[in-house]
């Protein structure tokens, strides 16, 4: 993780597009929206860590954690950069990192 990184174990309420983008999120209580367009990206879970056995065709799932770096702004307030691990069955996605000194912590 970068220098300029915070790492995170919060999770955010978050609203997406159809297509599954997050255009916005309510974080520690406060509403981010997404103002530059988000860039989507695959992380590996930690699978060392994951209960049971894959069922056969599923070890995508346990490998592939689907991800989102998204610049957000609340009302005012300078920019900052986030790293959300998307729950296409949740709307509760956790905050993996936060990349401005201007986080909210």
């Amino acid at each position: 993780m970068p220098a300029n990184a915070t790492a995170t174990d919060d999770a955010a309420t978050v609203w997406t597009t159809p297509a599954g983008a997050p255009t916005r999120f309510v974080y520690r209580g406060r509403r981010f929206t997404v103002i530059a367009r988000p860039q989507f990206w695959i992380d590996r879970r930690p699978w060392w860590q994951a209960a049971g056995r894959a069922p056969a065709g599923g070890g995508a799932a346990l490998l592939e954690q689907p991800m989102w770096h998204v610049q957000a702004a609340t009302d005012g307030a300078a920019p900052v950069t986030f790293d959300l691990a998307a729950d296409p069955d949740s709307h509760t996605w956790p905050v993996t990192g936060i990349y401005d000194a201007a986080a909210p912590h």
